[in-house]
């Protein structure tokens, strides 16, 4: 392995650890002791433990991140388990460590500790922001925060819903849920204002307004990297006969469009098997088709 190979690897990792520090910050210190409840697994275990004497919130957690790691393992498959499992178990670690080191309770009670409107307020937008750039940072890092993000990409795959709505959807019905059972009206609002904080960061540290990408890749590796696209990253491949502009020799042009979880791993793959193919990224903003959004037939009055 050469070293900017070891360099990538390390910084990856490096990501991973920082976005899982930061998410569980986020959430331990501005928005638990303050109970507002943004979605995602952090919500559902506020919303219980507001209802038990007992501190298990970090219990509740790691529980729940378990829970749906497996789902993911059963129906997203190994890849999706094997991306999400260092960064579930780093947001566990450090979720016990900001809920049981006295230091870290004590920061938390003098952040949230007052349950004043205007101090309410800053634990959403901060909580927000740590949240917001920890799961962005993860994504960064090849990662995924998994948790409820499960759900999301399996509503996503069954229905064909966009992940950000799903994303919206979901946390919108923790928050709902939260709302009415424990009845803290101005918190509730706080937490609404955080999960918008969260999913704004989410824009602008990792992708702004990206669902996919599309490559077009010259090399005379690409059969190779066909393969690759079809056998690993189930994508189809789009062969282009093209004229090179100063030999007029024929080429090969091989497009492959890919969501945004796959781009590290084709990027690696291509760089492993020819460092000197010609490849140029695109970010796309709508990809319709299969293994992408469906699309959407507009019904049509008939004009008398």
């Amino acid at each position: 392995m050469d070293k900017k190979r070891v360099l990538k690897l390390v910084n990856n990792y490096v990501a991973i650890i920082l976005g899982s520090f930061l998410l569980a910050f986020g959430s331990v210190i501005f928005l638990t002791k303050a109970e507002l409840v943004a979605g995602g697994v952090s919500g559902i275990s506020i919303i219980i433990q507001h209802f038990v004497s007992v501190q298990i919130y970090d219990y509740l957690v790691a529980g729940l991140t378990v829970f749906f790691w497996f789902i993911g393992l059963i129906f997203l498959g190994k890849e999706f388990a094997l991306k999400t499992a260092l960064s579930s178990l780093l947001y566990i670690g450090f979720t016990f460590l900001f809920n049981r080191v006295p230091f870290f309770d004590e920061l938390a009670l003098t952040f949230a500790g007052n349950q004043e409107a205007g101090n309410l307020i800053l634990c959403g937008i901060f909580g927000g922001v740590f949240i917001g750039g920890g799961v962005a940072i993860t994504f960064l890092g090849g990662g995924s925060s998994g948790g409820v993000d499960v759900a999301q990409l399996l509503l996503s795959k069954y229905t064909g819903i966009k992940e950000s709505v799903s994303g919206f959807l979901i946390d919108g019905i923790i928050i709902v849920v939260g709302m009415v059972s424990m009845q803290l009206w101005i918190p509730s609002l706080c937490g609404i204002l955080s999960s918008f904080v969260t999913a704004a960061l989410i824009e602008i540290v990792y992708i702004k307004n990206q669902t996919a990408y599309q490559v077009d890749i010259i090399s005379d590796k690409w059969q190779e990297i066909s393969r690759y696209a079809q056998d690993e990253l189930e994508r189809g491949a789009t062969i282009i006969r093209a004229e090179g502009g100063y030999k007029g020799e024929e080429r090969v042009i091989l497009r492959v469009v890919f969501d945004r979880f796959q781009y590290e791993k084709i990027k690696k793959y291509i760089a492993s098997v020819d460092p000197k193919a010609f490849v140029t990224y695109t970010q796309t903003n709508a990809v319709f088709g299969e293994g992408f959004k469906k699309h959407k037939k507009k019904s049509e009055k008939t004009k008398k």
